[in-house]
């Protein structure tokens, strides 16, 4: 049931049985896991956890999920998560309220009786753990989702004094350090640290099934967006915001139609440069070749029916990951990314070319018609590909269980 309150929440799980009590589904104990997110609300962190959810609960029927969200307000798929068996809790406080914040989180935590803290918040996942200070978790788990480990203000001066202390906080309370890449891990811990016990990369699971049965029709999608059949499709997906980006792939368009007259480029994601992409396409005479999708929930279609993915991303800090990249690539989708992903988002190496930002648009124009002409791994080889990597559902599922296990 999702509860919009702390005392809601504390009702709601004092109602329970305390302790590891028995599932009456495996007759196993049942594990009660809270998980710390901003909402459930089509992030990439969230969307994540929630897929993993799904497939695990056949065979992890005995964990329990719990969903404290940090903003006040409902998300999108508060509902699905319920669907899905877990536990929705909203805060009542925003987290810049930080002395009510934190006691309001502790009571839902004793309320609980949860035997592991799950933080998705990087060094921000400090004010958490010190809300769990004397709590009986037998876990406290922090997961580096990003390099940048930034802090919700805008004054740099406040943020610089914070930063450290806080990361201090997290290698000494957490149990485990979880990056979901190695660079994202040592964003945290530092380069070169290595300590197995508790350190550990997961990846992101990614739902393959999605791009296996994607609707292929390039004809009838082109025609849908208002281009000829023929058009040369350079896909843009991700949020429309600076450090993504968005308007170098404007700027690469200009270069391409002067040898490719019917290319044009596609933007699948919502953010504030959404006017300045329309005004870069109206001064360089492309708005008949440019269109905004805002948010999309129909990526793998999309991926399916373009011709090369564009992912240039500010190289400076890298991005955790980069989801979109493993998953154009289960699409078979040929890319083009800056130095802004790790390498270990390279699964398919045929459909991935990288250059840095430094080059400019022109010589990322002049490879992109390379990549248009040159041969590529079948959509079926690509996908069968990254279901046999570390990125898999079923990867993601053992390797998240595994995090438990000392629990379970």
């Amino acid at each position: 049931m999702i509860r919009s309150s702390v005392e809601e929440a504390g009702e709601l799980s004092l109602s329970r049985p305390q302790g590891l009590i028995e599932s009456p589904d495996t007759g196993r104990k049942t594990v009660r896991v809270l998980h710390i997110v901003e909402s459930l609300d089509n992030q990439a962190i969230e969307s994540w956890l929630l897929r993993v959810l799904r497939a695990a609960r056949s065979e992890y029927r005995f964990v329990h999920w719990t969903f404290f969200c940090v903003l006040p307000a409902d998300g999108k798929l508060d509902q699905v998560a319920e669907e899905l068996g877990a536990d929705v809790i909203h805060s009542r406080y925003e987290i810049g309220d930080k002395i009510r914040f934190v006691r309001s989180l502790r009571e839902v935590m004793k309320g609980g009786n949860y035997d592991i803290l799950h933080c998705h918040h990087d060094v921000m996942s400090a004010p958490y753990l010190l809300a769990s200070q004397g709590l009986r978790f037998k876990k406290r788990i922090v997961h580096v989702h990003n390099t940048s480990l930034s802090l919700p203000t805008p004054n740099r001066l406040k943020a610089g004094l914070a930063r450290e202390p806080m990361r201090q906080m997290c290698l000494r309370m957490a149990d485990q350090i979880v990056g979901i890449s190695q660079e994202a891990l040592e964003s945290i811990v530092g380069k070169g640290v290595v300590n197995l016990k508790r350190h550990s990369v997961i990846h992101y699971a990614v739902d393959t099934h999605k791009f296996s049965g994607g609707r292929v029709d390039r004809e009838a999608f082109r025609k849908g967006l208002g281009f000829a059949a023929g058009a040369k499709i350079l896909l843009f997906v991700g949020r429309v915001v600076g450090y993504k980006n968005p308007t170098f792939v404007v700027e690469i368009l200009e270069h391409i139609v002067q040898q490719l007259p019917n290319a044009a480029a596609v933007f699948a994601g919502a953010g504030n440069l959404r006017d300045d992409i329309l005004k870069l396409a109206r001064e360089k005479n492309l708005e008949g070749r440019v269109r905004l999708l805002g948010f999309r929930d129909d990526v793998p279609e999309l991926m399916a029916n373009s011709d090369v993915l564009i992912w240039p991303s500010q190289e400076e800090p890298m991005e955790g990951l980069g989801l979109g990249i493993v998953e154009a690539q289960a699409a078979g989708l040929p890319i083009l990314m800056s130095r802004s992903v790790p390498t270990e988002a390279i699964v398919v190496p045929e459909l991935v070319d990288v250059l840095p930002l430094s080059v400019g648009a022109e010589a990322w124009g002049k490879r992109v018609l390379e990549i248009l002409n040159r041969p590529r791994p079948s959509r079926d080889e690509s996908r069968v590909r990254v279901e046999s990597s570390s990125f898999s559902m079923a990867a993601g599922v053992k390797n998240i269980m595994s995090l438990y296990e000392q629990v379970l």
